[in-house]
């Protein structure tokens, strides 16, 4: 029951640095934060910190990871996976995120979550692959994935800094759109 217990707590800890980084980092450049300033932001102590994590960026990994791991969740929602339903999905977890993402941008470290999405690359290609690579392998293999992953990259940074104000239906229809237009 004890290891149950030191686990939750360590769970708990986890989630607290993680919201007083965030809380830091909405007045504060990320590269100016202390650990020291983390822990105490957190009420916790700088033991706790290198109990849990090594650096600042691995608390931020944590939350990229939860953020790549909803974007899998909202496409295996999706009953039938087209460029639209993709963007959508994607653009779902986005705005889920847009506060995260924004911290992020103003920071400086958006690419961050290109580097924890290539990370989650070959469990999303499994995913197309199941579903779709029959029809098509060459549009469903991991160079193709990696492309559209550079495009909504690109197109999810200008959204988040023009204010992330289309939806993510619209977003999708948009991309939608650009995926069909004949080159």
């Amino acid at each position: 029951m004890a290891n149950k217990s030191n686990s939750s707590l360590a769970q708990q800890s986890k989630e607290w640095f993680l919201e007083a980084l965030l809380k830091l980092m909405e007045h504060k450049k990320y590269e100016d934060i202390t650990i020291k300033e983390l822990a105490l932001k957190a009420g916790l102590d700088r033991k706790t910190f290198y109990r849990n994590f090594d650096t600042k960026e691995d608390i931020l990994n944590l939350y990229l990871d939860q953020t790549c791991k909803d974007y899998i969740s909202n496409l295996r929602k999706e009953a039938v996976l087209t460029t639209y339903t993709v963007a959508r999905a994607y653009f779902c977890t986005c705005k889920m995120h847009v506060d995260f993402l924004r911290l992020l941008d103003t920071n400086g470290l958006l690419p961050l979550l290109l580097t924890a999405f290539d990370k989650y690359l070959p469990e999303l290609h499994k995913i197309f692959e199941d579903e779709q690579s029959a029809s098509n392998p060459v549009y469903y293999s991991e160079y193709a994935l990696s492309y559209f992953t550079g495009g909504f990259w690109n197109i999810s940074i200008k959204w988040i800094r023009n204010g992330a104000k289309e939806t993510p239906d619209e977003m999708a229809q948009i991309i939608d759109t650009l995926m069909s237009y004949p080159l």
